[in-house]
């Protein structure tokens, strides 16, 4: 009787000290001014980091914190925000060369050269960690994580970044569809333009599962765009993978048939004699 008391306390105990280190992670904030939308907030922090439609070439990295950067994976992707298509294609390293993700909702297709076969993707798929990232395909091919979209909530400013030499910020809560797993992103906006400097994702009891945190902005057409994206999951506190804008091009023109699952089968391979890192033509038409 009392070996399972014990263990009930335990478990008791264990629930409270999750939820007290859940609430010590979050910031301190002060009052936000009156007359402050967290949904226009939400739509100008969206605006930073994809326009109507938006042409990226970008490097994703992988590995502990303070390692040695390992074999890095260079992509292009193309992205219509009002028809949530997106398609992603792998340039780099030589084994993944030519995979292509194709997103037209409700479905993910993946072509895989080395298998030669299209194949639809499942939730799971798409939530787990891609190519030896801590990125998941549903993280790439929709990367504003409710932004501009979901129900915003104002929570405050958070002045602490001031301490360092940095910008206030606006803070929002972004609630989650249950298909998504429900829960929340925090976001935290630059005080002067909305631009995203970090997000939050809890899970339904308020648990903090990943942070992304921006940074090196640059101006790009009007719009202060962070060009690095760094990544952590609580389940690997070890690992960081990072995500660096080589290009990022806003409201291009480009050809519709990228969005196509014929385009899955352009592998886009270096033309003969190409020289050692030279730009691959972009499939489907390459954007101005």
């Amino acid at each position: 009787m009392n070996g399972i008391w014990l263990r009930g306390a335990a478990q008791l105990l264990g629930v409270f000290a999750l939820a007290a280190a859940a609430r010590a992670q979050a910031p301190v904030l002060e009052p936000a001014p009156q007359g402050t939308d967290a949904t226009e907030l939400s739509r100008r922090a969206a605006a930073a980091l994809v326009g109507e439609r938006t042409y990226l070439e970008a490097v994703l990295s992988v590995g502990e914190a303070g390692s040695a950067t390992p074999e890095d994976v260079v992509l292009r992707g193309w992205y219509d925000r009002g028809s949530a298509q997106s398609f992603l294609r792998v340039l780099a390293p030589p084994r993944e060369a030519g995979t292509g993700v194709l997103r037209l909702p409700p479905v993910v297709w993946r072509y895989a050269p080395r298998d030669e076969e299209i194949e639809s993707l499942t939730p799971d798929e798409l939530r787990a960690p891609w190519l030896g990232t801590l990125f998941r395909l549903s993280d790439l091919l929709d990367p504003l994580a409710g932004l501009g979209r979901a129900p915003a909530e104002l929570l405050g400013v958070d002045t602490a970044p001031e301490a360092q030499g940095g910008e206030r910020a606006f803070v929002i809560a972004l609630r989650q569809p249950a298909e998504a797993g429900g829960g929340r992103v925090i976001a935290w906006l630059g005080a002067s333009r909305a631009t995203p400097q970090r997000l939050d994702w809890r899970d339904a009891q308020d648990a903090l599962l990943a942070t992304m945190r921006f940074d090196d902005v640059r101006e790009v057409g009007g719009r202060a765009v962070p060009h690095r994206w760094t990544l952590t999951r609580t389940a690997e506190p070890k690992h960081v993978s990072r995500l660096e804008l080589r290009e990022i091009r806003f409201d291009p023109a480009f050809d519709d048939a990228i969005f196509t699952t014929r385009q899955l089968l352009q592998r886009g391979a270096a033309p003969a004699g190409a020289a050692q890192g030279a730009r691959l033509p972009a499939p489907g038409g390459s954007p101005p």
